[in-house]
């Protein structure tokens, strides 16, 4: 995410006064209707502090999205300060699991409504604010509301659907759930929309803020989600369509072997990167909130890679930063010397798109289509950058295995490997699911402990969060994940 510079501070702390009250349902936000109708939305400044805050909000869930990525899946643990987490881990979950709450989401997509809602009326009041920047600034909430509901549906399946701003006592806190379908369907609708509205390449090369195109949703960055979306969906001609959408823009490529490990430090590759939220430690409270506890500067991580990792990425492979391992990435300066970043340098950004995974969605996209000799091609382009080698695959359920490794190996600790694996075990009414059964079953320390897992794998509604607990208390028109209903 891109930090707006604050230039009207009051304005700025009324926005995030906005973003951190509520009612008891995190669902809705609702600020006293004057406060917003009288001493807001009358001028282009009130939406740049809008939007901002709007971003701020999903930065907010950013180490959750992180942590949920990986916690369940096989290439990293997390030590006993995360013990909420650690429970989601070994599939010890219920319902009042602090670590298992949406309101974070629900934030973002809530200041996302408000800001489509009432920059219209200042479209009308500042002729400054133009109909382009109006666009820009709506392609921009519909991608934070897009991407906030795409981690929703993978983490709890079906969730309420708001797409009205809460801004009065009267507005309609208490909705029911919407079906994962219903929700998919709407983010991609959502997307069509936003990319046609968007930034395309106003701010590449922009000297005075130059992490605005990597930080803030563009054309690009809509469409690489949009490929994400329709992969998750199973709709693959238009997953590999819109990855050669951004392909065919020729603005990206992969960053060279030579270079590679600049897509971390200092990050925001003018080549690779899609988009990153962004962190800065010269301004104050602006850290990758990942440093306060999963990694530290001595080695002593609350993060540590497993086994498993360690069987997919030799030490020849570029990925595994050498001797330094893969967390390296975050906590190192640079790939050939042996500096930890300072206290102050705690800002590597968390990347949620960058070119490399463009190329692998579509060439799972290309498999499924029964392309493989396409998709082999692209695999073996990741490979290379890497400094291995990809050998030929002519099976497709080996290139399915074989594209899911080269996946855990491109994006380790990146927060993407759980969302994979259970991407692998829905495809086709999760004929699949025995991946997820036996990565989870192989967590067991004992023979009991693995009966007790092996009684909870099979239903698939398990590899869905509950809906928190407070949730069903307020809103009378939740319904629990039936798993945990019991």
């Amino acid at each position: 995410m891109f930090k707006y510079r604050i230039y009207r501070p009051i304005t700025f702390a009324v926005l995030l006064m906005l973003a951190l009250s509520s009612c008891q349902d995190w669902l809705s936000i609702a600020p006293e209707n004057d406060l917003i109708k009288e001493k807001f939305w009358t001028k282009r400044e009130d939406v740049d502090g809008a939007l901002a805050a709007t971003y701020n909000a999903f930065r907010g869930a950013a180490l959750q999205s992180f942590i949920l990525g990986e916690v369940r899946a096989d290439m990293v643990t997390f030590g006993d300060q995360f013990g909420d987490y650690q429970k989601i881990a070994g599939s010890d979950i219920n319902p009042t699991n602090g670590a298992a709450n949406w309101r974070n989401y629900y934030k973002a997509i809530n200041l996302a409504n408000t800001l489509m809602f009432y920059n219209k009326q200042v479209f009308e009041k500042d002729k400054t604010f133009t109909k382009k920047m109006m666009d820009g600034v709506d392609a921009e909430a519909l991608f934070i509301r897009s991407i906030s509901y795409f981690y929703l549906v993978r983490l709890w399946k079906d969730v309420p659907l708001v797409l009205e701003p809460s801004i009065s006592d009267t507005s309609n806190l208490f909705l029911p759930k919407s079906k994962e379908n219903v929700v998919v369907d709407q983010i991609i609708e959502d997307l069509l929309k936003a990319k046609d509205m968007a930034y395309t390449t106003e701010f590449r090369n922009d000297t005075r803020n130059p992490k605005y195109f990597n930080g803030r949703a563009n054309k690009y960055s809509i469409m690489a989600l949009l490929a994400d979306v329709y992969l998750w969906d199973q709709q693959y001609q238009k997953c590999s369509d819109y990855c050669d959408s951004i392909s065919n823009s020729t603005l990206f490529s992969l960053e060279p072997y030579d270079t590679w490990f600049d897509l971390y430090n200092p990050g925001n590759s003018k080549v690779e990167s899609i988009f990153e939220i962004q962190f800065d430690d010269n301004l104050e409270a602006q850290e990758n909130p990942m440093y306060y506890n999963l990694i530290s500067g001595g080695g002593s991580n609350q993060m540590r890679p497993t086994v498993n990792l360690a069987s997919k990425l030799t030490k020849e492979d570029l990925r595994s930063c050498g001797f330094f391992g893969p967390i390296w990435k975050y906590a190192g300066i640079t790939l050939t010397s042996p500096v930890f970043r300072s206290s102050s340098q705690r800002d590597a950004n968390i990347i949620y798109y960058r070119y490399a995974d463009v190329l692998l969605m579509k060439a799972e996209a290309l498999t499924e289509l029964n392309r493989l000799s396409e998709a082999n091609g692209l695999v073996r382009e990741i490979a290379e950058r890497a400094g291995t080698v990809h050998i030929e695959i002519i099976v497709k359920e080996d290139m399915r295995k074989a594209i899911l490794d080269e996946r855990a190996r491109e994006f380790v600790i990146e927060g993407k490997r759980w969302f994979d694996i259970l991407r692998a075990a829905k495809r086709n009414n999760f004929q699949k699911k025995q991946i997820i059964i036996d990565m989870i079953l192989a967590k067991a320390t004992n023979i009991q402990m693995q009966a007790v897992l092996r009684t909870k794998v099979f239903d698939t509604m398990s590899y869905y969060l509950p809906v928190p607990e407070h949730e069903i208390r307020y809103n009378t028109k939740m319904e629990q994940n039936p798993y945990y209903d019991r």
